[in-house]
């Protein structure tokens, strides 16, 4: 990962991104603004790994869409006995709400490492630990989020619990009955299975 020093800022309206921003928090008010990593460009290797150059960015302008902000997220596959790990996403979140997908999950801000990203979701999304260092298993355009998304798979520990905010509730599942409805993000991850 190439980090650029100067900060993405798209150009649009300020003030339109304001307003467009503080009718978004109406909606939703656990809704925050904060700083993010916007994708500039993806090169794949070749040989089964990539590049990425990223610009700090604010979450602001992710937000409000149609600027052409595509955030870094991380996501993790965890696997215990046969199953794996999912979650449903509370009615009040911004992105798939009410939804099933892989947990845990999460976006990166600037001067964080995705693994470090990855680790701190587990414990304050699902209470787990990991018991070994991720490992990354797949990149992807979620487009309809428009975030990159790097998967990891997850060695862990403890017993799930979900937090209340970002998943209702946490149930390990066997891939061939995956809960329904499935996030379009946790169909694309069923591929790395």
């Amino acid at each position: 990962m190439h980090m650029q020093d100067d900060r993405f800022v798209p150009e649009t309206s300020l003030s339109s991104v304001d307003n467009a921003w503080e009718a978004l928090k109406k909606t939703n008010p656990k809704y925050f603004d904060g700083e993010i990593l916007h994708v500039l460009t993806v090169n794949r290797t070749g040989c089964g790994g990539a590049t990425l150059q990223v610009a700090p960015s604010s979450y602001r302008f992710h937000a409000v869409g149609g600027l052409g902000i595509h955030p870094l997220g991380v996501k993790g596959i965890c696997l215990h006995e046969g199953k794996y790990l999912c979650g449903l996403r509370g009615a009040q979140s911004g992105v798939y709400p009410n939804e099933w997908e892989f947990a845990p999950a999460g976006t990166v801000e600037p001067m964080q490492s995705p693994e470090d990203v990855i680790e701190r979701e587990l414990e304050e999304e699902t209470g787990m630990y990991l018991k070994a260092p991720p490992i990354p298993i797949g990149l992807f355009l979620d487009e309809y989020t428009q975030s990159w998304e790097l998967v990891y798979e997850l060695s862990v520990e403890g017993e799930p619990e979900a937090d209340g905010d970002e998943y209702e509730s946490l149930a390990w599942c066997d891939v061939k009955t995956l809960p329904k409805p499935l996030s379009h993000a946790a169909q694309l991850m069923r591929t790395l299975l």
